[in-house]
């Protein structure tokens, strides 16, 4: 059946309005993807730009009126940002109380999982709290949060079933679960870990599956997960060293959403990377690490997010991303002034940092 669809004004948008077409900026990168459903800062994003109207379905114009349009208002970068932190609260919460020997509060990360899983339309809101500076000693209740959401994305990127996105964005929210039996001293030293050191922080997976498993109530693919998270696809992973599809595709996905967070994230051993180094790292040197069809679909998918961007260049400058170049998304097309520069092309500058 043919959905209506409607031309309107950018300032008579509201959030739950789904996109007719893809939305290309005047430089003809697309920003937003057909069917995407618009929240405030995707609305606010496409005024700074100059967009004027876009293509909206019917039925979306529909449902953001009358019963729902509570639902529209709500779901906002304020209020977002506002559970996302009540989120990591708890979750340091749950890690707390498994280092004193609690059991893993099921009942906790559930309420976490549920309402993610429940905003589909916040994609714009969650990469941007990934993108944020967290405290450093705080790190891994953050690190979960994101991990679990960046899972979430991908599952549904992949077109998996609500049931295995639930799976992924759980996987991801406890796949760190077992550094709560790591001493902290471990956890956040500064300097680089001893092989002793080293070989207990990778048991790390073990204990979080031996936390996991406790509660039958857990899928145990979610458990499998936690524990084969750190396993990668030519064996030279751990603990087990498994290969390939031995690896379950819950665990294959939570990798890349912890190897981008961990990356994009400052360390007490490293400064952040920018997104687009990791673009690199992650397109050009992950063969035999990460699974192809979950790496594609990550990258295709996130790094449309990233138009816009302002960034600075090794020259200086300070630029913004027009256009992102597929063959090489670490190097995108930025605009300077009244210049373009393709960084594929002019190899001699780089983005250094992200604004």
């Amino acid at each position: 059946m043919h959905k209506k669809r409607f031309i309107i004004s950018v300032d008579s948008c509201k959030p739950g309005m789904r996109t007719a077409e893809a939305i290309a900026n005047r430089y003809g990168a697309i920003i937003l993807y057909e069917n995407t459903v618009l929240d405030e800062h995707a609305i606010e994003h496409l005024r700074n730009i100059g967009i004027r109207s876009i293509p909206v379905f019917e039925e979306s114009m529909i449902s953001v009126s009358g019963v729902d349009q509570d639902w529209a208002i709500t779901h906002d970068g304020q209020s977002f940002n506002i559970k996302y932190e009540q989120d990591v609260h708890a979750m340091k919460k749950t890690l707390t109380d498994i280092s004193t020997g609690k059991r893993l509060n099921k009942d906790a990360t559930d309420q976490i999982v549920n309402t993610m899983i429940s905003r589909p339309a916040e994609n714009r809101n969650m990469i941007d709290a990934i993108m944020q500076i967290r405290t450093i000693d705080e790190y891994t209740y953050y690190h979960c949060m994101n991990v679990s959401m960046l899972s979430m994305m991908i599952a549904r990127w992949m077109n998996l079933d609500e049931a295995m996105v639930k799976k992924c964005a759980e996987a991801g929210l406890l796949h760190d679960v077992g550094k709560a039996k790591i001493p902290p001293e471990i956890i956040n030293k500064p300097g680089k870990l001893t092989d002793s050191e080293f070989a207990l922080m990778k048991r790390h997976s073990e204990y979080g599956y031996m936390i996991v498993t406790e509660d039958r109530n857990f899928d145990h693919q979610v458990a499998l997960a936690v524990l084969t998270h750190h396993e990668k696809m030519d064996g030279s992973g751990y603990p087990m060293g498994l290969t390939g599809d031995r690896i379950n595709q819950i665990a294959r996905i939570v990798a890349v959403a912890d190897i981008f967070d961990a990356m994009t994230a400052n360390r007490v051993y490293k400064d952040k990377d920018t997104p687009f180094t990791v673009f690199q790292l992650m397109q050009q040197d992950s063969f035999g690490v990460l699974d192809p069809l979950v790496l594609n679909a990550f990258l295709h998918n996130i790094t449309h997010y990233y138009v816009g961007s302002r960034v600075r260049l090794s020259t200086g400058e300070v630029s913004e991303v027009v256009f992102m170049n597929r063959m090489d998304f670490s190097r995108p097309v930025v605009k300077v002034g009244d210049r373009f520069i393709d960084l594929a092309v002019t190899k001699s500058i780089s983005i250094v940092e992200f604004l």
